[in-house]
């Protein structure tokens, strides 16, 4: 995974989760989880996911005039929640996306599962 996407995405997965923030042993199991589910997509839509991050970074360059990855975490949330607004559906849309892989990802974490009480899938559990 490319250095800078790979930070992008953290640093939009902190805005959807703010527990992943300072959390580095949550973080690389939310990056694990996160590639699974990448690499289990078909190439086109992992394509798009990919484009979408960089329009995410890019247009930090225009609403914040530096990178995406270079803003504090109060300017970050305040830029997602300014994308959300966006006039363009499909960029709308695209962040949804992304953020519903983002909750899957966290929450397919095995640390997350014992701070919410929850035993891990049904198959899991039979061995």
């Amino acid at each position: 995974m490319n250095p800078v996407y790979k930070q992008t995405i953290l640093h939009f997965a902190e805005v959807i989760i703010p527990d992943l923030q300072n959390n580095t042993a949550l973080q690389y199991a939310f990056i694990k989880n996160f590639k699974q589910l990448i690499n289990g997509l078909e190439p086109e839509s992992a394509s798009k996911i990919e484009l979408l991050v960089k329009v995410i970074d890019k247009l930090s360059l225009i609403y914040n005039f530096q990178p995406f990855r270079k803003l504090s975490y109060e300017q970050r949330a305040k830029y997602i929640n300014r994308l959300f607004n966006f006039p363009i559906g499909k960029v709308v849309g695209g962040l949804t996306g992304l953020r519903s892989i983002v909750m899957v990802s966290y929450y397919a974490t095995e640390d997350v599962w014992l701070s919410i009480n929850y035993d891990g899938p049904v198959n899991a559990q039979v061995q």
